[in-house]
């Protein structure tokens, strides 16, 4: 192919600098003919400035030189001169390309000597980058597109070697390129331009051989694919992370009507055991589990047919047969056009996490230790059996079930042993209940029996009976024989109640009735245990509303030192003062409260009541004296017991040691660890720590004198009668005497009503006592009254 004439002169010219062949830009330029110029030396042509510098053609190769061209005319031109060895192919020497570019005046631009030609227009309009390259590799004529992409002006890029515009590792690739098309014709290839300022552009480059007159060049073409480069990187990273997610993936083709595999990924292969191979041109449905979640198919099937996205939840069957959860989303895939042409479908292996709630299900609803019903699935199951009663005119029964004594159990053979009777006892419950019945464990040693639709009474009592009998049978732990036994309530529904509160009120009454009557016995509900209930519950109404009104007023029962006869402390005793029954003692509303949980705003209340107490008598100059409180087992297991007592103290400015706490031997001894967990906690904070009722409960020595307690009461129970002391009452009170006094323990009696009983404990060396001997509880003026006037006990 021939070019018209091009904006540069370039000579082509051997080692010894004769020319060999030029181009028609340079007869123009120079204004000689072929036969003028053919065989001339270089030097005759070009008056070069540093001429005596340079000897050879090949010092001058890769440098740009000044000089003037002479001109055929005589004209001198001045012009700047660039020779490169004229193969870009180093095993191919011995020639060189002289590209001249005119000084004078106005550089020339890319089409200055073929401006007024068509193919100027054609060229600048092109689509593209254009370029024409000598074998030297040397730049002869652009486009626009390529000075944008380059960052380049046109009078930078006369005799620019095109390797340069490329990055440097890829230089050599694009060399054999240009080579490839000067000895084959044509090559192709791919590589970003990159441009004086670092704008990276890919192009795709399409070179051909032609020729300028006598001069080989190649010209080409590059079309930029930034467009393709992103689209295909999109796609790579798509590929990719299809290929490595750990969610199956399955590409169906709509044909015919019908939906067939043609790409799974490897997660696929894992999660169903099936390959490539084997699944593809297959319709997904071979995997299906014969009549399993038929519903969620047809939604499947509809949503395809309607061409619409779809998530279900189903199973399907994996290679070796195993059935397998999956949570699938199946989306339509569009063509240009607009027509769904695949189905993309995503699958999660979601049977790890269907088993794991169906066991978290199932352990929301039962219980751990036994398998057994829990209170919520009681409760549901009980409103079901109700109103199932009602529904059908049928008679239900609730039986709840109190294992007597099993503290006793767990304390003489061990919490494993005690674990293993309840697990017996649960299954012996299962064994003579109906399938349809329900059979829960409430906590503890508590269980609960729903009965549903009884034909009669009788029917309902033979079958309590016949639990109770095998409840108490010989159970054998290891070695070991253990004879439980149970105190059972029963109430009946509708009768009893027509809701589960009522029922279940109702059962636990005639419960604790049984329990009064010597335990190990049935006892159904009955109008009179209605009217103890209807009783309980005016007064739990009450209490709520006396704690919230303050009608809760604290007493303090001084505590004596036996070797001076000083009040060094009280024990704060709450009262309740009703607006209409007058006072209420103790024993009647706390276990009240015990029960419906109003012992924490209560037990809080005496708190801040005693630390006001403590307060004032500080304001009054008495420090050294303490006051006890009774600590309930709720308020024990709270977590932020402590939390809540310190900021009472602080709120009330006073000394941690001088409020001091009493617990129960049975509070410590029903969860020891828990119970030294929480004591520790309180020791830290500073707090007095005591022993109640020492000698009451199931206690060992062992866990005792771990307990960081400071003191131990004697019960009254001890202390014998009014009219004295018998001899097992002071042998014990004596003992215990002793034994708080080796764990270096302080003693201190409770219940002291007589001289008799005084002078025993002071001279068997009990360090403290409280009673009416001295004094019943006084009010906090009466209080303040008696250490004012330092009021002692004479011994």
């Amino acid at each position: 192919m021939n070019l018209s004439p091009l904006p540069l002169a370039v000579f082509v010219v051997d080692a010894t600098g004769t020319i060999t062949s030029w181009n028609r830009a340079c007869e123009k330029l120079a204004g000689y003919d072929a036969s003028a110029i053919r065989n001339r030396g270089l030097d005759t042509i070009i008056a070069f400035d540093d001429a005596s510098a340079v000897a050879a053609m090949r010092d001058r190769a890769n440098a740009d030189s000044t000089g003037e061209l002479i001109c055929a005319d005589g004209r001198r031109v001045p012009v700047r001169v660039t020779v490169a060895p004229q193969s870009l192919d180093p095993d191919q020497p011995g020639s060189f390309s002289v590209i001249i570019v005119p000084r004078s005046g106005l550089a020339p631009t890319r089409y200055a000597l073929i401006q007024d030609l068509p193919i100027a227009d054609i060229i600048e309009e092109l689509p593209c980058v254009f370029y024409v390259v000598d074998q030297s590799g040397h730049l002869l004529l652009w486009n626009h597109q390529l000075e944008a992409a380059l960052e380049l002006s046109s009078e930078d890029l006369p005799t620019f070697n095109v390797k340069n515009f490329f990055d440097e590792q890829a230089r050599a690739g694009i060399v054999q390129k240009i080579l490839e098309a000067f000895d084959r014709g044509s090559s192709s290839h791919e590589a970003e331009l990159v441009g004086r300022h670092g704008k990276r552009t890919p192009y795709l480059f399409h070179c051909a051989r032609a020729s300028l007159g006598s001069l080989p060049v190649v010209f080409g073409t590059g079309l930029d694919i930034s467009a393709r480069k992103e689209a295909e990187h999109g796609l790579r990273v798509r590929e990719r992370a299809m290929y490595a997610s750990v969610n199956a993936i399955v590409i169906t083709c709509c044909v015919d009507a019908d939906n067939i595999i043609e790409y799974v990924n490897p997660a696929f292969e894992q999660i169903t055991g099936y390959t490539l191979a084997e699944v593809k041109g297959k319709n997904p449905r071979f995997m299906r589990v014969d009549d399993c979640d038929l519903d969620e198919r047809q939604r499947i099937h509809d949503a395809l047919a309607r061409q619409e996205s779809v998530r279900a939840v189903l199973r399907n069957r994996r290679k070796n047969g195993e059935v397998f959860w999956n949570d699938l989303r199946i989306d339509p895939v569009s063509s240009i056009d607009g027509a769904v042409t695949h189905f993309v479908g995503v699958i999660s292996d979601v049977t790890e996490a269907r088993h794991y709630e169906r066991r978290l299900q199932h352990l929301a609803l039962h219980d751990g230790l036994t398998g057994l019903a829990n209170r919520t699935l009681l409760l549901e199951r009980l409103k079901a059996a109700i109103d199932a009663a009602a529904a059908h005119h049928k008679q239900g029964a609730l039986a709840f079930l109190d294992l007597d004594n099993f503290k006793h159990i767990n304390d003489t053979f061990g919490h494993e042993a005690g674990d293993a009777v309840l697990r017996e006892i649960a299954a012996r419950l299962r064994e003579s209940m109906r399938e349809d019945d329900t059979v829960a464990r409430l906590g503890g040693d508590e269980f609960v029996l729903v009965i549903a639709e009884q034909p009669d009474v009788a029917q309902v009592a033979g079958l309590v009976e016949r639990i109770r009998q095998s409840v108490s049978a010989p159970i054998h732990v290891g070695d070991k024989e253990i004879l439980p036994g149970t105190s059972i309530g029963v109430s009946l529904f509708p009768q009893d109640g027509r809701t589960v509160d009522h029922v279940m009120r109702a059962a636990d009454a005639a419960m604790y009735h049984a329990k009064t009557l010597g335990r190990n016995n049935v006892q159904f509900y009955s109008v009179e245990l209605n009217q103890v209930v209807h009783q309980h519950l005016l007064l739990e109404a009450s209490l709520a509303r006396a704690i919230r009104n303050r009608e809760l007023v604290l007493g303090y029962q001084p505590k004596v030192d036996l070797r001076t006869g000083k009040v060094v402390g009280a024990e704060a005793l709450v009262r309740w003062q009703h607006p209409v029954d007058g006072i209420i003692p103790p024993d009647v509303f706390i276990p009240v409260a015990e029960q419906t949980g109003l012992i924490v705003p209560l037990g809080d209340w005496v708190l801040d009541e005693a630390c006001a107490t403590l307060r004032t008598l500080g304001a009054l100059g008495i420090e050294d004296f303490s006051i006890a409180v009774n600590l309930s087992a709720r308020q024990l297991r709270q977590r932020r017991f402590v939390h809540r007592l310190a900021d009472t103290l602080a709120r009330h400015g006073v000394a941690a040691h001088r409020l001091e706490l009493e617990v129960t031997e049975s509070q410590l001894m029903d969860h020891p660890e828990e119970a030294l967990e929480a004591l520790a906690q309180l020791k830290l904070l500073g707090v007095g720590l005591s022993i109640d009722d020492f000698g009451t409960g199931y206690s060992s020595l062992s866990h005792l004198q771990k307990f960081p307690v400071d003191c131990i009461k004697i019960d009254r129970s001890f202390l014998g009668s009014s009219t004295g002391l018998h001899n097992g009452h002071a042998v014990i009170t004596r003992a215990i005497i002793a034994l708080g006094h080796n764990l270096k323990l302080k003693v201190i009696a409770e219940g002291v009503e007589t001289h008799e009983q005084l002078t025993f404990l002071r001279d068997h060396g009990c360090d403290q006592m409280q009673g009416y001997y001295f004094s019943a509880a006084v009010a906090q003026d009466g209080l303040q009254d008696m250490l004012r006037r330092d009021t002692r006990l004479a011994l």
